[in-house]
């Protein structure tokens, strides 16, 4: 960790930075030890520290006259207190998962939009000065044009040139990218960017500047609804091409501000509900316990539960959501036990909440002072939004586990991470995508699939749930398949009221 003074001369040095770049005179200037490109770099992102926000990690090459240089990914930050201090982490790239080689592996376009989304994030919220100076650009490939996987790399690599801090470009679609820059950089503001990537890689691009001023992105509820024109544009929405953001950005802002507003109105007045779905025990016939569903009074712009789920992930709320639920949840419980007992009900949880980790603190500390209520409240984890850190929800899983809490995995086989979560989480059931339930009838293959998840289950001793069983037929073969527990119509649909007398639960 460096502390700098705001020329940039080294005040102080601690951790094991002698041994990794040498030996610093006193008053260095850091930013001598840099490449003019790690300089500037390190100039444009300190520009942006308020002492309320943190820039990085992105990646420079740092070293004491006469040595090697070493790459570091670098953190930025001011205190509230100091902020005429510059505060800097500098850590190894693998310790970060990154690698030390200039050309490291890619990552999934997925990973980059969520890393470029949350960098937007810290770079612009309550920032009010990074806005006043920023731009947003995005750019499209024009129709026909076949773009290479180096090709993408050169064009993102090159946008990262011109970014803030080398860190704030990405690409967003395989002939979609997005870059934030200065406008007080003069560099940034003579160069146009279709025009330059066409002349060194031969790609035609259309594309489209945001004034993160005019836009007033150091508002919360104005960016995130950048951030969800930016989602819609990369995944070719209608309403949020390329055309429609350049000519429509305000309106598109203004309407998705409006369907935050409405968002935060249902929570914040409670104008939601729980129903609840019946998970019955195949083999006993008895329902072992309910699964909580949500449904809304959905506001005008909205028109379905489904739809105002993805709302609420595609634009960063789903924690306040998820959190609100649990609580209601919760409230449902002690309710029904004053009244004499209360069965078991699983509350449902993305996986874009479980990527946050302000929510994990807080739905922990939830569960803790609640923790006599084990025997009522388990917890499904839902693969709709990607969990980011697996490491740090399989320690959460483990403690939510210990107090006692039971962890369901959902829609099991449903997506591609399905078996990458069951080997890093640690749960105690696992719920199987309807999908292969509801052809299993007549499918040889679904079948098969079916049976194999079963038996993989029951090597690790997890608890097996299928969903969409909606006949009699799909119900004696999941039980002859091995499964414990069914799922669906033919057990009752889901409704505010409980189907069965509520009794104590069990395990």
């Amino acid at each position: 960790m460096l502390e700098l003074a705001h020329d940039f001369t080294i005040i102080s040095a601690d951790g094991a930075i002698k041994n990794s770049i040498g030996v610093i005179a006193a008053d260095t200037c850091f930013l001598d030890l840099l490449t003019s490109r790690g300089r500037s770099m390190i100039e444009s992102s300190a520009k942006m520290l308020t002492g309320a926000n943190r820039l990085g990690p992105f990646t420079v090459s740092v070293g004491a006259e006469g040595k090697a240089r070493q790459e570091f990914a670098v953190f930025l930050a001011k205190l509230p207190t100091a902020t005429d201090k510059i505060y800097m982490v500098l850590s190894r790239p693998y310790r970060l998962g990154k690698s030390d080689t200039k050309r490291a592996p890619d990552k999934k376009t997925e990973d980059k939009k969520a890393e470029f989304f949350d960098r937007l994030e810290g770079l612009f919220e309550g920032n009010a000065e990074a806005a006043q100076n920023m731009l947003v650009t995005i750019l499209e490939a024009n129709g026909g044009q076949d773009i290479d996987e180096d090709t993408q790399r050169d064009i993102e690599q090159y946008l990262q040139s011109f970014s803030v801090g080398g860190a704030h470009a990405t690409m967003l679609g395989d002939d979609k990218f997005a870059v934030v820059h200065e406008k007080t950089d003069p560099n940034a503001q003579k160069i146009d960017f279709a025009q330059e990537l066409k002349r060194t890689t031969g790609v035609s691009l259309t594309s489209a500047t945001i004034d993160a001023s005019e836009a007033k992105l150091s508002e919360s509820d104005n960016l995130r609804a950048l951030i969800f024109s930016l989602q819609n544009f990369a995944s070719e929405n209608d309403g949020f091409a390329i055309d429609d953001i350049r000519k429509n950005c305000a309106t598109l802002i203004g309407q998705t501000k409006e369907r935050v507003r409405a968002f935060r109105e249902v929570l914040d007045e409670g104008r939601f509900s729980l129903v609840f779905q019946p998970i019955v025990n195949l083999e006993k016939g008895t329902t072992h316990h309910f699964e909580a569903l949500t449904r809304f009074e959905l506001p005008p712009a909205i028109k379905s539960q489904w739809e105002m789920i993805r709302f609420a992930e595609d634009i960063g709320l789903i924690d306040e959501f998820d959190y609100a639920v649990v609580t209601l949840a919760i409230y449902k419980i002690r309710e029904m036990l004053k009244k004499g007992g209360s069965p078991g009900i699983a509350v449902n949880l993305s996986g874009r909440s479980l990527s946050n980790v302000g929510f994990l603190s807080e739905l922990m500390s939830l569960l803790r002072g609640n923790k006599d209520l084990t025997n009522y409240l388990s917890l499904e984890i839902t693969e709709s939004a990607k969990i980011h850190d697996l490491d740090m929800l399989s320690e959460v899983l483990v403690e939510m586990r210990a107090i006692g809490f039971r962890v369901y995995l959902d829609d099991f086989g449903a997506g591609a991470a399905g078996f990458q979560y069951l080997k890093k989480l640690k749960v105690d059931a696992l719920k199987i995508d309807g999908a292969y339930i509801r052809d299993a009838l007549a499918s040889k293959e679904d079948r098969a699939f079916l049976r194999s998840m079963v038996t993989l289950c029951q090597d690790l001793g997890i608890v097996t749930v299928g969903e969409w069983v909606e006949t009699q037929e799909h119900a004696t073969l999941l039980r002859q398949m091995g499964v414990d527990y069914g799922q669906g119509y033919f057990f009752g649909k889901p409704s505010p009221n409980f189907l069965v007398a509520p009794t104590q639960a069990t395990g």
